[in-house]
């Protein structure tokens, strides 16, 4: 009995070591080309929002209030491009937590499936009926 707990013990740590070593897939790692994609292109739109927002500080320093109602109207544009900003922004929050949380459950679904194949092949092992040979 002892000489089978010494066996299971070599080969979990054999699995173990083997597991360390091809944890990371190049599959798993490609999202992060896309986060380093995505910051540059945020720093590029920043960059031309200063571009702009200098070119219309040009426009505007000349341009004078014409009424009561033309400000409310102004503040109220504002606040609709706000909101409308913000909607947006938690839309692509929702997408990309639906794509983070689908990714999630398909690495849960492999992992339990592996550790599904591995009890299998631990019965086998202990079977004397069946025909596994260590590969």
């Amino acid at each position: 009995m002892k000489k089978y707990l010494i066996v299971i013990g070599a080969i979990f740590i054999v699995f173990l070591m083997v597991s360390n070593a091809t944890a990371v897939q190049q599959i798993n790692s490609e999202p992060i080309k896309n986060v380093i994609d995505k910051k540059q292109q945020i720093t590029l739109l920043e960059e031309k929002l200063e571009f702009y927002i200098e070119k219309l500080d040009l426009f505007t320093s000349d341009v004078q209030p014409k009424g009561l109602i033309d400000i409310i109207l102004a503040i109220i544009q504002a606040i609709v491009d706000f909101l409308t900003n913000i909607i947006y922004k938690i839309i692509d929050f929702i997408n990309q937590l639906q794509n983070l949380l689908s990714v999630l459950i398909n690495a849960i679904k492999a992992l339990i499936n592996k550790i599904i194949e591995f009890i299998e092949w631990l019965q086998d092992l202990f079977n004397p009926e069946s025909n596994t040979v260590i590969k």
